[in-house]
């Protein structure tokens, strides 16, 4: 193209090679370069025929090693495991009992902390009762001394007028007797 890009092409992916390997392996159909540039539509036989060797060397590798495990390996691998399996479940155990140790300790302290909060809610209650009963009792005073206060009030208003009644007879009888009469 004149004054373009060319643009590049797109080749295949190591992924999609293994994608189609394990489906066509999956369906019982040996997977070939042919047969996998089939299904991509796409790709050059030497990528496929690289990534599909990449493949059945893994494929080999990985299935290779379960298959050719002498039973004499693998009886000593389950006993291993099954020595490792008790050990930590041993351990588990172990730290589940320290666990719920702590928790049992903890709900104990819980479960005081809780009952001394109730006893002083009780004592509270019944300070609180005596109070109310003092502070109806100072009610009672109050009023009683309100009352008395307003009787003395009164009877010191009387008290002031009859004084008066007397202060002004006494000055009456004072000027009567300083001023004999003449008759």
């Amino acid at each position: 193209m004149q004054g373009g890009w060319l643009m590049p092409r797109t080749g295949i992916t190591r992924e999609q090679v293994f994608t189609v390997a394990d489906r066509l392996a999956d369906q019982g159909i040996a997977p070939t370069v042919a047969s996998v540039r089939s299904d991509l539509g796409k790709g050059s036989f030497t990528t496929i025929n690289q990534h599909l060797g990449e493949w059945k060397a893994l494929k080999w590798k990985t299935e290779g090693l379960t298959a050719s495990l002498p039973p004499a390996v693998e009886s000593k691998a389950r006993e291993s495991l099954a020595v490792l399996w008790q050990f930590a479940a041993r351990e588990a155990e172990q730290a589940i009992e320290r666990i719920r140790e702590a928790a049992l300790r903890d709900v104990s302290e819980l479960q005081e902390a809780l009952e001394d909060a109730q006893r002083q809610c009780a004592a509270l209650g019944t300070e609180r009762l005596e109070l109310h009963k003092h502070l109806g009792k100072a009610h009672e005073t109050i009023a009683a001394l309100t009352a008395e206060i307003a009787r003395l009030s009164e009877s010191l208003g009387a008290s002031a007028a009859r004084l008066e009644d007397v202060e002004a007879r006494l000055e009456t009888i004072l000027r009567d007797h300083s001023h004999p009469r003449s008759a």
